[in-house]
């Protein structure tokens, strides 16, 4: 009793700013707060809107209630209402529009054919009983996972040569078929002049479709579908009606339908030919691994590298150089550096350090050269540098 004088306020009454309203007990003020007049005197208060009264709320909440009572009566009596999706529209040329649209047209379609037939519901809950779980658990021994691989072979549906392999279409024969595939569904197949087993090709297309439940396309690469209807709608909607062939395992998948003999070259040796293949037999047994371990040599002893070492084969560096004259210019040069020597080479400065080979007169020494060529790397180097830069000074001209 104590505890509820102390939080009691001093005049006794407990009020709400909002609804600018007073009550006499706590419980009143909480009940206060749950109620949709005090919600709705806030929402008034962001908006810098004065709190309105009990009554005004009521009669606000009973003219809303009558008008939506009005409306729902309006929508149930009127003509605008489509049995077959179960839609109500505001007036009549949504109707008319809803009407000739073709999503209403294929659910009338639909519920003609479950009325025409109505053991296909029952079908279709058969062919989803017969799923089977392929869930596989770290329990699973290898024994159960075989089975269940084995039972969802069983249990799959085929589909014949006449079947398309994107749609329900039946063709009367496979040519037909075919030519619906293509026409329809754009099919492509990567390089048809070597393809020697074009129905064998379409049966395991289809066995992956119906039994594997995978897409042609993303083959296994993406999500998991349980049911050929969702393989072929992902297979529709992601323009994914083409075979996978691009990259290197995809196109060793389907080699066994595929012959490229013709295309490999013969080489001709007096009256026989040569394969290609024996050839390439004999240089592949005659490679031997440089010590390095990155790089073949070949039997005529060329070294051939892999690509990812270009960067350093590409290097060229200067070789040393042995001759004497070379070497005695050199060592003029590094003499000519010396502050002894600078100060001779300034009190004659007509003298210059020159050598003759007999044939082309007088030449500059190599020690000069070198200096040069020194100067002109140090200038490229420096103009590379400053395309760096992230930040320039303006340019004074």
């Amino acid at each position: 009793m104590s505890e509820q004088q102390s939080t009691a306020p001093s005049s006794g009454l407990f009020t709400c700013i909002s609804c600018q309203v007073a009550f006499n007990s706590a419980e009143g003020q909480r009940n206060h707060y749950r109620s949709d007049w005090h919600r709705y005197n806030l929402k008034r208060k962001v908006v810098s809107l004065p709190p309105v009264t009990s009554e005004q709320f009521n009669s606000k909440t009973e003219a809303r209630e009558s008008k939506e009572a009005e409306t729902k009566r309006v929508i149930e009596t009127t003509n605008n209402y489509c049995q077959t999706c179960r839609k109500t529209f505001g007036s009549s040329n949504q109707y008319d529009n809803h009407m000739q649209s073709k999503k209403h047209k294929e659910v009338a379609a639909k519920q003609a054919l479950k009325q025409q037939d109505p053991k296909q519901e029952k079908k279709t809950l058969t062919s989803v009983e017969k799923q089977v779980d392929l869930t596989i658990t770290e329990e699973t021994t290898e024994e159960e996972m075989l089975a269940m691989i084995d039972e969802k072979i069983k249990t799959a549906p085929r589909l014949e040569e006449t079947d398309c392999l994107f749609c329900n279409h039946k063709a009367d024969t496979f040519e037909d078929n075919m030519t619906h595939m293509t026409n329809v569904h754009s099919l492509f197949i990567p390089d048809i002049e070597f393809l020697v087993d074009l129905r064998g090709l379409i049966r395991y297309l289809g066995e992956k479709i119906t039994v594997g439940n995978v897409c042609i396309f993303c083959n296994g690469k993406g999500r998991g579908m349980r049911s050929v209807d969702a393989v072929r709608k992902h297979m529709n909607d992601k323009g994914h009606c083409k075979i996978a062939y691009e990259e290197d395992d995809d196109a060793a998948e389907l080699v066994d339908f595929y012959d490229f003999s013709s295309s490999y070259p013969q080489i001709e040796g007096g009256d026989q030919e040569v394969d290609i293949d024996a050839e390439l037999g004999q240089l592949t047994s005659a490679l031997t691994l440089a010590d390095d371990e990155m790089s073949l040599v070949l039997p005529n002893g060329s070294v051939v590298g892999h690509r990812h070492m270009k960067r350093y084969y590409d290097q060229k560096f200067k070789p040393e150089e042995t001759r004497d004259s070379v070497l005695i210019n050199k060592l003029i040069g590094q003499y000519s550096e010396s502050p002894a020597f600078e100060s001779m080479r300034n009190s004659n400065n007509n003298n210059r350090l020159l050598i003759t080979d007999g044939r082309h007169g007088m030449r500059s020494t190599e020690a000069f050269k070198d200096l040069r060529t020194r100067h002109e790397y140090t200038t490229k180097v420096g103009m590379n540098q400053n395309r760096l830069q992230k930040h320039f000074r303006i340019q004074i001209i």
